[in-house]
């Protein structure tokens, strides 16, 4: 073998050229350096292109994802160091996906909280009240006054009756009942105990009519455990107390493209019953109870009567699954059902039966006012009850009042009704730490002669219960009640007072049957049935909700306004402007036209006859807060087969905290509950944490009835709720109307169309005190509209396509590593096909045979594409680029 040369130059070469060596570090002649240069100039000539299609539809491979495929290669292809991999185009199937699509990658809940309210208004239209629906209890008037004193002297001397002396500062005026809330236009149907006939009677039959005011929906319930020794009457067997009732209903949309109109009507659908569990386009929620084995009746098919009879319960309606179990007999157990509820009548709720107990409800007059020596009367200064005209009947018995009627309660043991705003503030949040806010309860350390130990739902009856005041005992001594206000003979609630705990109980017919007749199998329900999210409607291109109230409804009349038609009624809203007209040749003290600050309530419009404030529109997004924990914890730490009943009492204050905290509150800073609002399906929709999830700040105020003067107080709603629509031409469309609905006199309307409001066209009627005006004005509602545009995709406007062709090139949202072949906008989308790719070229640094492909379609945040998102016919072309060989080196001789 020869030497290798050294380095650097020999001896005697200065000016020689130097060699050129080849890979065998032997020197080339000028001819093999040619050929180098030459073959390497020729190593660009080109590629040889594989091209792989690569399509799920008809891959042999089945996997059970559409978003992964599996391709495999018969003639596996040598991949080799410097082949170039390229996705160069891309073709995924979206369903449904076009413009103005919204894109949901996964399935989304939201749970909504609510309570059930109730405007104050009796529900009649008709002066006979045959279509009355609830009874006001108690209430001020008429049978509050005396049939013949007399109020005034000389000029001022009214004869209407007096207010009687055994009421603790009662009202002096009409004007000062205003907002007491009884039937509507009825003048002469109201009368127990005023002789018929008398010269006075026409006065003191006159009422306000409905004060549009809030009540909220209550319900009795009795507990295995009982108070035990207490002076209070009604604490022997059977103890009435009283709970609020709550209410939940869960949008779910599953994962898929929706357009927005089509989201729209499936989200109202399950607000208003018409699609089916599941979104199950063939059922509806009647359907689903008839006919489903896995519906509301499971295997109950035989019962299949009353029709819609739990017709929107919930998954867990006794909500044991968070609270637990709350001690209640059997028959009492909590329902939390969705927008529609059945709520309960009692055996006696017939109109009579409640208006001829007015204030109190008890057998025995002379227990009314616990006196020696002295005849008891009766507010209106009679002994005995004297029957209304059409009563047929006899007062019923008083345990009968809140006894249950099994063909009218949902086969449960309580009643419901709608209670004062202002009451159950006082009772289940008392910023005194009063009633169910004693801190003793949570201990069963209190004492059940404490006079604001929480009440029996008959102390209230028995109008024995001043919420500043407590329970007035039989002995009303200053020792007994701080600052007592009240006498032995004068222990009861009286006067405005007395409507801070007014109730509104529903009832089944105007008359009281007697012994032997047939109850009706008439369903009555609260909440809304008509709740809606449009889209575009009242704002553009934005989702609005409306509806959450049942709004009023009027009946279509004929061309003549004689007779109603059989076509639906219309929504209208009620205004009420009572009149304050007593005797046409009265004296200064009458006449009076403008309501006082000592009036019984304020008068607001009726625009519904029920509905929902909803407090928390995303129930499940505050279940990781510390808010909610502790809550369930300590509601769950109270057992209630174990537990003593106050720790019971105590138990529902705090399950009244966990259902009626506004979403705002189980967070620890706005930051915070800003954050989660963004999670939520009613956030992708565009409506802003501002709108439903800042809830504290969005409840409106109003003055709940009860109470005179400084005692008036404004107090907040338990929740959003919504309204009918207004706008100044509602002014106008007052003009010529009242007493009722719109008349017709000597063929001319009354109505004037002119900028003038609440004018009735006619005088003013004579010896009328204070009347209801009611005016019926045809609307529409009032709805939320979403502050932003929706965000169709959120976020996800893109698609990671990843595989094992190649090596891990980049790393996801938490930094993994992944495999990126490509990145396809959803940009270019038609036919239900997003197409195109932007390539990443990747280079094989190590050989190796290719005999199969697995492809994966991920989101942006790194997790699979949802099969209800992404189709089968997925394809993908692939090119595998293979430089083109140069020629061999020639060989080199040695």
């Amino acid at each position: 073998m020869s030497s290798i040369a050294k380095k650097g130059r020999p001896k005697g070469s200065k000016n020689k050229p130097k060699q050129v060596i080849n890979v065998g570090q032997q020197p080339n002649n000028p001819q093999i350096q040619q050929q180098f240069a030459g073959a390497l100039n020729a190593k660009n000539v080109g590629v040889d292109k594989i091209i792989l299609n690569v399509n799920g539809g008809n891959s042999e491979l089945v996997t059970n994802r559409n978003a992964i495929l599996k391709y495999s290669l018969k003639q596996p292809v040598m991949l080799e160091t410097g082949d170039v991999i390229t996705c160069v185009n891309a073709f995924v199937e979206e369903k449904g996906l076009a413009e103005n699509t919204i894109s949901f990658e996964e399935d989304v809940e939201a749970e909504m909280r609510f309570m059930y309210y109730k405007q104050g208004d009796c529900g009649d239209e008709l002066t006979t009240m045959k279509d009355i629906g609830f009874v006001a209890y108690p209430k001020l008037f008429p049978d509050s006054f005396t049939t013949t004193a007399s109020v005034g002297t000389g000029d001022d001397k009214v004869d209407r009756g007096a207010l009687v002396g055994n009421y603790l500062g009662p009202p002096q005026l009409y004007e000062n009942l205003v907002g007491d809330l009884g039937p509507n236009m009825n003048f002469s149907g109201v009368n127990y105990g005023v002789a018929q006939g008398s010269e006075t009677s026409d006065e003191k039959n006159i009422t306000t009519g409905c004060n549009g005011n809030y009540y909220y929906l209550m319900e009795t319930v009795r507990y295995n455990k009982s108070v035990g020794t207490t002076t209070r009457e009604f604490s022997g067997e059977g103890q009435n107390f009283l709970r609020p009732v709550y209410g939940s209903k869960t949008v779910k949309i599953t994962a898929g493209n929706y357009s927005v109109d089509s989201l729209a009507n499936i989200i109202s659908s399950q607000l208003n019953g018409s699609l089916g569990q599941g979104n199950n386009s063939f059922s509806d929620a009647l359907l689903d109870k008839l006919y489903n084995t896995n519906g509301v009746n499971k295997n109950n098919f035989f019962r299949t009567t009353p029709y819609f009879k739990d017709i929107d319960s919930t998954v867990d309606s006794t909500q044991s699954d968070i609270i637990g179990t709350t001690g209640e007999r059997n028959g009492f157990e909590r329902s939390v059902d969705g927008f529609v509820k059945q709520i309960n009548y009692s055996d006696s709720s017939y109109y009579e039966s409640w208006a001829m107990q007015n204030m109190f409800a008890f057998n025995d007059p002379a227990d009314r006012l616990q006196a020696t020596g002295e005849e008891a009367k009766f507010p209106n200064n009679e002994t005995t009850f004297k029957k209304t005209s059409g009563f047929n009947g006899n007062p019923p018995e008083y345990t009968t009042l809140l006894a249950p009627n099994t063909l009218a309660s949902d086969g449960s043991n309580h009643n419901h009704f709608y209670l004062n705003r202002k009451a159950m503030g006082a009772l289940f949040e008392n910023e005194n730490n009063q009633f169910y806010s004693l801190a003793g309860l949570k201990n069963n350390s209190e004492n059940p002669d404490n006079l604001f130990f929480p009440p029996f739902v008959d102390n209230i009856l028995y109008n024995t219960v001043d919420l500043d005041h407590g329970y007035i005992p039989t002995v009303t001594t200053n020792a007994a009640i701080p600052g007592n206000p009240y006498q032995n003979l004068r222990r009861f609630v009286g006067g405005p007072v007395a409507l801070n705990c007014q109730m509104i109980w529903p009832i089944k017919a105007l008359t009281y049957p007697g012994d032997g007749s047939l109850d009706m199998q008439r369903q009555k329900f609260a909440g809304t049935s008509v709740a809606q999210l449009t889209f575009g409607d009242a704002v553009s291109n934005r989702f609005a909700l409306s509806n959450f109230h049942e709004f009023l409804k009027l009946p279509n009349l004929d061309a003549a306004g004689t007779t109603t038609t059989g076509f639906g009624g219309q929504q209208a809203t009620k205004f009420n402007n009572p009149y304050y007209n007593d005797l046409s040749n009265g004296g200064a003290s009458t006449n009076i036209n403008t309501a006082t600050a000592d009036a019984a309530a304020t008068v607001y419009p009726v625009d519904s006859t029920s509905g929902v404030a909803i407090n928390n529109f995303d129930f499940a997004l505050v279940k990781n807060t510390q808010v909610y924990k502790d809550l369930v914890t300590e509601i769950q730490s109270i057992d209630g087969a174990t537990a003593p009943l106050q720790q019971l009492l105590h138990k529902e204050k705090l399950i009244f905290d966990l259902f009626t905290k506004p979403f705002d509150k189980f967070f620890a800073t706005s930051d915070d509950a800003q954050n989660a609002w963004t999670k939520s399906l009613w956030f992708r929709l565009g409506f802003s944490y501002d709108q439903l999830g800042n809830i504290s700040n969005r409840l409106e105020s109003f003055v709940p009835p009860g109470g005179t003067g400084a005692e008036k107080k404004t107090m907040k709603q338990k929740g959003i709720i919504t309204h009918n629509a207004f706008d100044f031409s509602k002014i106008v469309s007052s003009d010529g109307l009242g007493l009722g609905n719109p008349t017709i006199d000597s063929g001319t309307p009354m109505q004037n169309f002119r900028l003038t409001s609440y004018f009735p066209g006619t005088d003013l009627p004579s010896n009328l005190g204070t009347s209801g005006n009611n005016i019926h004005i045809l609307g529409d509602s009032k709805p939320i509209s979403a502050e932003n545009l929706p965000s169709l995709n959120a976020g996800k406007s893109y698609l990671i396509i990843e595989s094992d062709l190649i090596k891990p090139n980049y790393k996801d949202t938490k930094a993994n590593l992944g495999n990126l072949l490509a990145i396809m906008s959803k940009e270019n989308a038609t036919n239900d096909t997003i197409f195109g790719a932007d390539p990443i070229d990747f280079t094989v640094t190590e050989p190796r045979l290719l005999s199969d492909i697995t492809i994966y379609i991920k989101n942006p945040d790194g997790t699979l594409a949802a099969d209800d998102v992404v189709g089968k016919n997925n394809g993908f072309i692939i090119q595998i680029a293979k430089a083109i060989p140069v020629q061999k080196l020639p060989s080199v001789e040695i």
